[in-house]
């Protein structure tokens, strides 16, 4: 009876997490990265689905904006790659036309010609003015009509305000569509939504519409206060998400021409399914996806068309996933009966690894059965009654005491009988902000002092440097040499760990510059130092041999962290932060996006930052011009770039600006192909 009151407790909780509609937002964010982490691992096995093969995307991207010049172009020019497509089957359109021009009619009359043309439009919560009924009465030639409603209510996503291209061009197309698109709670992209309610009327978006156009088919819906209770199409019943969505399943390639291609009649888009969309990151239509976190919006109408076409849906069983979610608590409270910890651990292990497989196995197959509700309810059940275990064995503690007191030291023996799987070699996976910072030229400095001076000259460095992060609330995780390795939000959580680790690298800097008037005047030097600060997650514990081991960090965002301090020397600056950083940066610092690197050894590149001192008068306008420089810079623009970098370097002697200045001159004359901005180190 001990034991099943508990086991009861942990049933009713774990099931009613998973059931509970509005889940805790920080638990719910934890399980969509559980579910996240499928995509790449079935990538990484090269098991993705493939696209549907008559699918393209007609890319706004940076070599057509190199030939054709910035963005918007022209709507004539629009109007001649339109009409470049005509033999496409279907052509949609992920561009809205909305403020009118002289050259409306041109490219209302290619959308007219080819008369396959799917055009988008959006919907808002908020806006100034709503359109006129007029264009509300063309929108209405494009709702969707073939439902039955079943309940009083309807729950069917409804915005009341409309963004719609001009008369001309809005009246010209076969059918219109909203293309908005929702993320998760967490600002990440998963689900693409089915339809949306405007004025009473109901309209499918933008994949579902291009899907009835290509094949001159309806959808058939029964519509409840849910929403979407049943959606059919060529009698096959699409699966849907919480009554307005349908799961994406991410593809890991997107087959796309440049429209300038097709402007100049390189390509042959004869009975293809072409979708016209913005894939230049400079022009920011970008949306954030399991699979990148740049991934181009109109990716998103592609594989949601793809997956219908396809029939690649993503299933959710719900029966199963309540089944596992009671299951696995269970199974952890039967475990917990055998005496024999090490089995006990043995056979925890194979119930997670074997669930954990069958959920990536499913997976594979488009089959979703949930993660991390099902090892919440384990994980709380095995810590449950293997801390009741603990308590059972308490009395065992003396004989212990007693047998290994010969045989170990004091220290580690409290360690044995609080809790014997401190021994084990290892931790856990914990988000924290990881900070380097290390002495410039230090061993150039060491080779003049005398040893005795030069330990002297250390200590009353890193002493205040060290106070500095522990009064931020780091822990100090280990000194190397004359450099600081120090952790934040570890081994306790510490709120707002990025803006603390930030605000420890400017005080860090302000301290020094207050020791070196003193060992300016003592040892007649002054130094300087780099500071690198990375966040994400890291595996933290205890971690050595059994017979000494410390509490610190490692994996990629410790590496990350330190080569970011390195960088500082390259760019002749004192403090970057990885992007990962800057995402999750509080307050008001002055900060400058600096460039986008792929570190030795990584092949992921990464926006990094420097993080500016607010006493330079001329901060902000140095900061402004820069990153103005920089996104030319991004665009294979580097005449233009080149010049506001000279500026920059003359004016204000700004050591980044003179780094770039050489990449410029060099890029000028040898001009890279598959230009992406990225400046690859090959060196820590």
């Amino acid at each position: 009876m001990l034991l099943i009151r508990p086991l009861l407790a942990i049933l009713i909780l774990a099931l009613s997490l998973y059931l509970e509609e509005k889940r805790p937002n920080f638990l719910e964010q934890v399980n969509l990265k559980f579910e996240d982490s499928k995509f790449y691992v079935r990538d990484f096995l090269k098991l993705s689905p493939k696209p549907f093969k008559d699918l393209v995307v007609v890319a706004i991207d940076e070599k057509s904006i190199n030939e054709l010049g910035r963005w918007p172009w022209s709507r004539k020019t629009l109007g001649e790659i339109i009409e470049r497509m005509c033999g496409a089957k279907v052509i949609a359109l992920d561009i809205v036309f909305s403020e009118p021009t002289d050259e409306d009619q041109y490219l209302a009359k290619a959308i007219r010609k080819c008369s396959n043309v799917v055009l988008g439009f959006f919907l808002r919560n908020k806006a100034t003015q709503d359109i006129p009924p007029s264009y509300f009465d063309i929108l209405t030639d494009s709702e969707f009509l073939n439902y039955e409603v079943v309940s009083k209510e309807v729950g069917i996503l409804e915005l009341p305000y409309a963004e719609v291209s001009v008369e001309p061009i809005l009246s010209s197309a076969y059918f219109n569509a909203p293309f908005n698109t929702q993320p998760d709670l967490d600002g990440i992209f998963r689900n693409y939504t089915i339809a949306y309610a405007y004025k009473g009327s109901l309209f499918l978006t933008l994949a579902f519409q291009t899907l009835r156009l290509y094949k001159k088919k309806d959808f058939f819906a029964i519509l409840d206060r849910g929403g979407f209770k049943k959606l059919i199409f060529e009698d096959k019943e699409i699966p849907v998400y919480r009554g307005n969505f349908i799961k994406l399943n991410f593809y890991p390639r997107v087959r796309k021409v440049s429209s300038v291609d097709v402007l100049r009649g390189k390509v042959d888009l004869k009975g293809k399914i072409v979708l016209v969309g913005v894939t230049e990151i400079g022009i920011y239509d970008v949306r954030p996806t399991p699979v990148n976190p740049i991934t181009p919006g109109v990716f998103l109408h592609y594989t949601a068309l793809s997956n219908l076409i396809k029939g690649d849906f993503l299933y959710e069983h719900q029966n199963l996933n309540r089944l596992f979610t009671l299951l696995l608590p269970l199974l952890a409270f039967l475990l917990s009966l055998l005496r024999s910890f090490h089995l006990r651990l043995s056979l925890h292990t194979l119930v997670l690894t074997s669930f954990v497989s069958l959920c990536y196995f499913l997976f594979f197959k488009n089959q979703i059965l949930n993660l991390f509700y099902p090892l919440l309810g384990f994980s709380l059940s095995f810590l449950t009654f293997e801390g009741l275990n603990l308590l059972i064995t308490e009395r065992r503690v003396n004989e212990l005491r007693r047998a290994f007191s010969s045989y170990v030291s004091p220290k580690l023996l409290e360690i044995i009988v609080k809790n014997p799987e401190k021994l084990k070699l290892g931790g856990e996976k914990r988000e924290v902000s990881v900070l380097f910072s290390d002495v410039r030229n230090f061993t150039t400095i060491s080779e003049n002092l005398e040893p005795e001076r030069l330990v002297s000259l250390l200590n009353r460095l890193l002493d205040p440097l060290t106070q500095v992060i522990l009064s931020e609330g780091g822990m100090l995780d280990k000194y190397i040499g004359d450099a600081i390795m120090a952790l934040f939000n570890a081994p306790v959580d510490l709120e707002e760990h990025p803006t603390r680790a930030v605000r420890s690298a400017l005080r860090m800097v302000e301290e020094l510059e207050r020791l070196n008037r003193g060992f300016k005047r003592e040892f007649g030097l002054t130094l300087n130092i780099g500071i690198g600060i990375n966040t994400g997650l890291a595996v933290v514990g205890n971690m050595g041999s059994r017979l000494r081991f410390d509490y610190t960090a490692i994996g990629d965002t410790v590496n990350l962290a330190s080569r970011l301090e390195g960088l500082n020397r390259i760019y002749g600056t004192r403090i970057i932060i990885s992007q990962y950083t800057r995402e999750k940066l509080k307050g008001g610092f002055l900060v400058r996006l600096l460039d986008l690197v792929a570190v030795k050894g990584k092949r992921r590149p990464v926006f990094i930052y420097e993080v500016m001192s607010k006493k330079d008068a001329r901060g902000r306008e140095i900061k402004n011009l820069f990153e103005e420089a920089f996104h030319l810079y991004l665009r294979g623009e580097f005449e233009r770039g080149y010049k506001i970098f000279k500026r920059l370097y003359e004016e204000f002697r700004d050591p980044p600006s003179g780094v770039f200045l050489k990449r410029c001159e060099e890029l000028m004359k040898v001009r890279p192909k598959n230009w992406k901005g990225i400046y690859v180190l090959t060196t820590k």
